[in-house]
């Protein structure tokens, strides 16, 4: 029996600077390509897709080496992808400025989040932005075609109990964009539960913060797949290790204005604006304890 769903998509939540027009596009290739479900019918704001029995990986499982050499393959193949959209780096950039723009124009009528909200603003976050762009841009890496949003709510268990398999969802992030920032994003929501049942619905452990041992680990099988030459992979390695540990800055920096604009648009019961705050949070601490 086959099954299927409809994926809606929201302007606020997926903003990667694409018109409705190339949204559709990217769908269209990316289900060719077997990297999303097969599509049924896309729509301007979603599409109807094929559906397969799956939950979501926990936390302590996206840890475990066989998750994150699989990931690493997975970014070797999909960043090795030509797309036709034109290959600008300034995306990342132009969603930081989008988000922190909305961010900082968002007010709460209730006493309660208002207070939330002045206490985020504490952080500086008007000015920290430009401090923030400083510490990541130029960056001197390759721009390829990123996932932009790997991360625990996009990564899925599939299959039957003798046919497990790790599916990434959530493509529609996608862009062009320096491949640093993949296992930047990824590394920085390494820390984030969201497998909670009680309110705010995540919960933020700094002991699941991946160890340099642990984001070599996989960089280094990332690099084993992208047939360099052996002069180059050394040279690739440490370029990753350091740009990827400034982009764990911008996805957390990212994350922290996406959930204020999220707290006030969303009708999801998730505490968005006490996930801002723990993004800040980590934000400042990542920041001063890298010395960046």
């Amino acid at each position: 029996k086959q099954w299927y769903q409809r994926r809606v998509r929201g302007e606020i939540e997926n903003y990667v600077g694409f018109n409705k027009v190339e949204m559709m596009t990217l769908n269209v290739i990316l289900a060719e390509r077997h990297y999303i479900p097969k599509i049924f019918a896309l729509f301007p704001d979603g599409r109807f897709e094929q559906h397969e029995k799956s939950r979501q990986l926990r936390a302590v499982e996206i840890r475990k080496p066989e998750v994150t050499n699989h990931l690493a393959d997975y970014l070797a193949e999909y960043h090795n992808m030509v797309m036709p959209f034109g290959k600008y780096a300034g995306r990342l950039e132009e969603t930081l400025d989008h988000y922190h723009s909305m961010a900082l124009s968002t007010q709460f009528e209730d006493e309660a989040r208002s207070k939330l909200l002045r206490k985020i603003v504490r952080y500086n976050i008007d000015e920290e932005l430009e401090t923030l762009k400083e510490i990541c841009f130029p960056c001197h890496d390759e721009v390829v075609f990123c996932h932009n949003s790997l991360g625990e709510g996009n990564l899925l268990l599939t299959g039957h109990k003798d046919d497990r398999r790790v599916q990434v969802v959530g493509c529609d992030m996608s862009s062009y964009n320096y491949r640093s920032y993949d296992f930047g994003h990824f590394f920085a929501t390494m820390q984030f539960d969201f497998g909670t049942s009680t309110f705010p619905y995540f919960s933020r452990d700094r002991s699941f913060i991946p160890s340099e041992e642990t984001r070599r680990e996989m960089i280094v099988r990332y690099v084993r797949r992208l047939d360099l030459p052996v002069t180059h992979q050394k040279v690739t390695e440490e370029k990753l290790m350091e740009n990827s540990e400034k982009f764990m800055l911008a996805a957390h920096f990212l994350h922290g204005c996406w959930g204020i604009v999220q707290a006030e648009v969303s009708e999801l019961q998730f505490g968005y604006l006490e996930y801002a705050l723990a993004c800040f949070q980590a934000y400042f601490e990542h920041k001063i304890l890298n010395d960046l």
